[in-house]
């Protein structure tokens, strides 16, 4: 299938500097210190929270929180003068990807002589207007689908937690861009190291796996580690279900597929676990 001609990523990250992992704390800390001052406001699902804490790669970014019905992605940029640590191509894929699943592109910019940030309070700014971004000015009473990076994002994280607390494996690395396979790479108990391919669906209809099987062919450094599959699907946790056109839906039909999924919706989760597809 076409999809099998998506780009996989290696194990082995590129090696941040330590400068970089103390800039990008600064301003994870700076940001959950405005999540604490100015949270509590909207309803518990709807109020500040991360998406992604991790540092993962590759990525659109190096954090990502919600606030409302809006997500914003961030970059972390050193400036030191008129230098800056951040390269344009890091820029313009955070600002395609944010365009293309409807975030919010920011940077964080910390003074890398003093290592603080370069102002009070959330200092993000638009990528692309260069406005100062306040995430409560941005939120709106709208409903807003969830676009294929946060569904992507989302199952990830339950596969993640999948691993480490039903299956007692370590999580090695992940990456949740559009267009990389496999997102995931762990090692299980017996210290083996394997890979799996995750995937959102609308409805599960049992054969999803079938079309990946013989995804390691597409590059032989899958070849040397066990290959899984996981299937994920959300439905929303609405006591009625509407579907696009307003039309109820029966609850018996709420894994169907049929009603939307919006930002900051409760969910029910359909996942029975990783699914081999090869073994090494």
């Amino acid at each position: 299938m076409s999809e099998h001609k998506q780009e996989s990523y290696s194990l082995a990250p590129p090696e941040p500097s330590q400068q970089f992992l103390q800039a990008r704390n600064i301003a994870g800390t700076a940001l959950q210190g405005e999540f604490n001052r100015a949270g509590g406001k909207v309803d518990p699902s709807k109020d500040y929270k991360w998406l992604k804490a991790e540092l993962t790669w590759p990525s659109l970014d190096h954090l990502t929180f919600a606030y409302g019905n809006q997500v914003f992605s961030v970059l972390v940029e050193l400036v030191d003068g008129q230098d800056s640590s951040l390269p344009q191509k890091e820029r313009d894929r955070c600002i395609e990807g944010a365009s293309e699943h409807n975030l919010v592109p920011c940077v964080f910019r910390v003074n890398a002589s003093d290592m603080t940030p370069l102002s009070d309070g959330w200092n993000l700014e638009d990528l692309v207007t260069h406005e100062k971004v306040i995430p409560e000015e941005l939120a709106t009473t709208e409903k807003i689908l969830m676009s294929e990076w946060e569904l992507r994002n989302f199952t990830i994280q339950i596969v993640c937690t999948h691993i480490t607390n039903e299956e007692s494996g370590t999580v090695l690395s992940f990456s949740d861009m559009i267009g990389i396979d496999p997102q995931v790479w762990f090692e299980d108990t017996s210290g083996n190291r394997n890979w799996a391919i995750v995937r959102h669906y609308a409805q599960i209809n049992g054969n999803e796996k079938e079309q990946w099987l013989g995804y390691e062919k597409t590059n032989s450094q899958l070849k040397k580690f066990g290959g899984f599959f996981a299937a994920v699907s959300l439905a929303s946790a609405e006591p009625v279900l509407h579907d696009e056109e307003g039309n109820i839906i029966p609850l018996s039909e709420r894994f169907s597929g049929a009603a939307p999924l919006f930002r900051g919706d409760g969910f029910h989760i359909k996942f029975e676990g990783l699914q081999r597809i090869y073994a090494s």
